[in-house]
């Protein structure tokens, strides 16, 4: 371990600030283009020590149409944008043929350097406590895991939230020779998109923020309410498997075959590990058929792990638990049982409190609303049945936002660019006609 310490401490470098934003040294990669990029590690000491972010470009295929630069984040925290640009499949040919399309991976993930990394497992102990026994030992392990982090991180580890991500991002564009950006934020990505045009709203041209997540929300609402969207959700797949007969449990009844298999789950797979792969499929419309048939082979899911090391340090930073004690965590598992007793508590938000329950790194970018002033009028879009970022959230965030319009989609799944083609099609037209 002190080996990666070492190569940690190294990879900060000192660069002069009239470097801060050079122009981008392109390479091809794939059918993209690379770069590098050295940006302040803390952003209050822009003359000290620096990193560096990936960036990632698909030119604009109509040069002659082309209107300028796309910033892409397609949710987390903890995703890397350069394997979405890489494969550009994603992407719709009209927004390809008018865009720059942008992504930047963000500090300390991807091909960002350094890495945000820890000793030990995210999520190596129960995070559903039965006791208060079992509640002390989870904070212990947190804590314990939050220390192994910093020392495998480094001095990066207390600079990783959104806030500063955003000023990265405004770094590119400055070095892109931008005047102006447009945005497509996805859920995580929302956060984010909306933490820039706060930041630096003469700056946005036009961003739709999709699969909206509200910061206003504390850790308990986050819960509540992701938990009975879930649930709801859940049961629109269940309905749709006991109709159609292709289908792999077609017949059954889903929903209490479901809550058997958590009850008594197979050997060598957990109740956690399914509840987690379930969800982790409830979010595509498109994979409903797929979660069907692996529910009758359980053992698939015996891989997953909701967590890495990026995604629980971030979080941590903007989504504190905050200081609860036993009394009240046990009051918020029985809420999510009285919500959701079918999917249970096997949600992202319930992992997020409970994996930042007791941890000792101070959020740099805790709960609180992002208002948004002096921007064209942004597109939120928000679907009624998203078990990820439930419909009320997007209506949060719209409110935020002076002057947004809030597009409400009726399907199912998380975020419309990925479950639904017609509001996609509005957010493209939203985009390129603004």
């Amino acid at each position: 371990m002190r080996s990666l310490v070492a190569l940690v401490v190294a990879a900060f470098v000192v660069v002069p600030e009239a470097h801060a934003s050079p122009a981008l040294d392109w390479r091809p990669c794939g059918p993209a283009e690379c770069a590098s990029m050295a940006v302040p590690l803390d952003w209050g000491q822009r003359g000290g020590t620096r990193i560096s972010v990936a960036v990632t470009r698909l030119e604009a295929t109509d040069p002659a149409r082309r209107i300028g630069v796309a910033f892409v984040n397609f949710g987390g925290p903890g995703n890397a944008a350069r394997p979405f640009l890489q494969g550009d499949a994603v992407f719709p040919a009209e927004l390809r043929a008018r865009f720059d399309i942008v992504g930047v991976d963000p500090r300390g993930i991807g091909d960002s350097r350094p890495l945000i990394a820890c000793e030990k497992p995210t999520s190596n102990h129960t995070r559903y406590p039965s006791d208060r026994a079992e509640f002390e030992q989870l904070i212990a392990y947190n804590r314990d895991l939050a220390e192994g982090c910093r020392r495998a991180t480094g001095p990066l580890i207390d600079h990783v939230d959104t806030v500063s991500a955003a000023r990265d991002f405004d770094a590119v564009r400055s070095a892109l020779g931008e005047r102006q950006v447009s945005w497509i934020g996805l859920s995580y990505g929302t956060f984010l998109t909306a933490s820039y045009a706060r930041l630096f709203p003469n700056r946005v041209r036009a961003a739709v923020l999709d699969g909206p997540l509200d910061h206003t929300l504390g850790s308990r609402r986050l819960v509540a309410d992701e938990a009975a969207s879930a649930e709801n959700v859940f049961g629109l797949f269940a309905s749709w498997c006991s109709s159609d007969p292709s289908c792999a449990l077609y017949g059954r009844d889903i929903e209490a075959a479901y809550r058997a298999l958590l009850d008594h789950p197979p050997a060598r797979v957990t109740a956690e590990q399914i509840g987690f792969g379930v969800y982790g499929r409830l979010i595509f419309r498109s994979r409903w058929s797929e979660l069907a048939t692996d529910l009758t082979n359980p053992s698939v899911f015996a891989s997953i792990n909701p967590s890495s090391p990026a995604y629980r340090v971030i979080t941590c930073h903007d989504m504190p638990t905050g200081n609860i004690g036993y009394d009240e965590f046990a009051a918020r598992e029985a809420e999510v049982l009285r919500l959701a007793p079918t999917i249970r508590g096997y949600i992202e938000a319930w992992d997020v409190q409970a994996g930042c329950l007791g941890w000792p790194i101070k959020p740099a970018n805790p709960w609180g609303p992002i208002p948004v002033r002096g921007t064209p009028p942004l597109l939120v879009a928000a679907g009624t049945n998203d078990p990820a970022t439930p419909h009320s959230w997007g209506v949060g965030m719209a409110s935020q936002i002076s002057g947004s319009r809030l597009l409400t989609w009726q399907g199912a799944g998380h975020t419309a660019y990925f479950n639904d083609p017609a509001t996609l099609a509005k957010e493209i037209d939203y985009l390129v006609g603004k």
